[in-house]
C-alpha cells in the first residue's frame, strides 16, 4: 500500500518498528505491574512471564489483523476505523483469555471463566482507549508537520527562475533566421523546462527528469556550441522510481554556470547515475574555470537550496556533498530509492 494510503489511517503509527517497540513496552510495563502486584501469592516471577506472554499475544495479534485489513480501513470513515481499532484487541483480548484460561491460570468453572474473559475485555477497551489518544495526537502533529513541509517545499520551489530564460530565448529568436527547425526544438525544450519549474513538490520518473536535463543541455549547446560537451554514464536499463522533479538539471545548470561559461575554451561536464540495492547515486562534476569571475550573480536553484528540498522530501534521508580536488568540482547526491514513508 502506498504511502498516500496508510496516512489515512488514524493509527498508522502502529505499522512501524518505533509503534511496534512501544506497544510491546506499554504491554511490558503493564505486566509487571500485575505480576508484582500487593497481595497476589505464587511465584511473582512466573506469574510475569505468563502475564507477559499473554499480553504480548494480545497486541501482536490485534495489530496484524488492523495489519491485514488495512486495505479496507483506508478508504472507511474515522468512526468505523476506530470501531475496529477496539474491536481487534477486544477480540483478540477474548480470544487469548480462553486459550490462556485453560493452560496457565486456574479457572474452575464457567462462570470464573465468563468474568475473566468480561474483565479482560474490560481492560484491554480502556487501555485501547488511552492509546487511541495518543495516536490521534500523533496523527494530528503529523498531518501538520507535512503540511508545513509542503508549504516550505513550495516556498523553495517558487525560488526556482531558470537564468537561462533571457538567453534561451535570444538563442531561439536567433536560430528562427538561420535554422526554424533548430528554433521550434528550442522552444519547446524551454517550454518544457519552464513547465517543470512549475511542478511544486510535486516527483516525476528518473528517465523523465534525466529526458529533461537533456533537454536543458540542448538549449545550452545551441548557446555554447563546441564549448560544451557532456559525458553521459548511467545505467543501460534505468529502475523504475521517482525522484522530485528538478533534481538532476540544477546540477547541470550548476557545472554549466561555473565550468563552461566562465571559461573560453569550455569544459567536458560529466553525469554519472550508479543504482544500487537501496539507493540512486548522482554525480555531477566539471572542470574549474582558471578565472574565478562569475558570469552570473546567482545559479539558477542553489545547491543549498537542492539540498533542503531533498531533505524535506526523503526526511533527512537524502545525501548532498561537494568536493573540490584536481581543479575538478564534484557534486554528489545520494537518494533512498524508496522514501521513508513509503515503507
Amino acid at each position: 500500500m502506498s504511502n498516500k494510503e496508510i496516512d489515512k489511517l488514524l493509527f498508522s503509527a502502529l505499522f512501524n518498528e518505533r509503534g511496534v517497540l512501544a506497544s510491546l513496552v506499554v504491554a511490558q510495563v503493564i505486566a509487571i505491574v500485575l505480576a508484582f502486584a500487593p497481595h497476589v501469592s505464587g511465584d511473582s516471577w512466573l506469574r510475569l512471564g505468563i502475564i507477559s506472554l499473554f499480553l504480548h499475544l494480545i497486541v501482536l495479534f490485534g495489530t496484524s489483523i488492523l495489519y491485514l485489513f488495512r486495505d479496507f480501513l483506508h478508504t472507511r470513515t474515522p468512526a468505523v476505523q476506530l470501531g475496529c481499532f477496539f474491536s481487534s484487541y477486544i477480540f483478540s483480548s477474548c480470544l487469548f483469555s480462553l486459550l490462556f484460561s485453560y493452560f496457565a491460570f486456574d479457572i474452575k468453572n464457567n462462570q470464573q471463566l465468563w468474568f475473566f474473559v468480561l474483565r479482560n475485555a474490560l481492560i484491554i477497551f480502556l487501555l485501547s482507549a488511552l492509546f487511541v489518544q495518543f495516536l490521534l495526537i500523533h496523527y494530528e502533529k503529523k498531518q501538520q508537520t507535512k503540511a508545513l513541509a509542503h508549504a516550505e517545499l513550495d516556498a523553495l520551489q517558487a525560488r526556482i527562475r531558470p537564468h537561462f530564460l533571457y538567453n534561451s530565448l535570444n538563442t531561439a529568436a536567433e536560430l528562427t533566421h538561420h535554422d526554424a527547425d533548430a528554433a521550434e526544438q528550442a522552444i519547446l525544450a524551454l517550454a518544457a523546462l519552464s513547465q517543470a519549474a512549475m511542478r511544486s513538490g510535486k516527483s516525476v520518473p528518473l528517465e523523465d527528469e534525466i529526458t529533461l536535463s537533456k533537454q536543458y543541455i540542448a538549449l545550452e549547446t545551441w548557446r555554447f556550441g563546441e564549448r560544451l560537451k557532456v559525458d553521459w554514464h548511467i545505467p543501460s536499463e534505468l529502475p523504475t522510481l521517482n525522484i522530485p522533479c528538478l533534481t538532476l538539471q540544477p546540477l547541470i545548470e550548476n557545472a554549466v554556470c561555473h565550468g563552461v561559461e566562465p571559461s573560453i575554451a569550455g569544459a567536458h561536464i560529466k553525469v554519472e547515475l550508479h543504482v544500487s540495492t537501496g539507493y540512486l547515486t548522482i554525480i555531477v562534476a566539471n572542470p574549474i574555470a582558471v578565472t574565478s569571475a562569475k558570469t552570473r550573480p546567482n545559479n539558477g536553484m542553489a545547491l543549498e537550496n537542492i539540498r533542503q528540498r531533498l531533505n524535506i522530501y526523503y526526511a533527512n534521508k537524502a545525501q548532498l556533498s561537494i568536493t573540490t580536488k584536481n581543479a575538478v568540482h564534484r557534486v554528489k547526491v545520494v537518494i533512498p530509492k524508496q522514501r521513508q514513508d513509503d515503507r
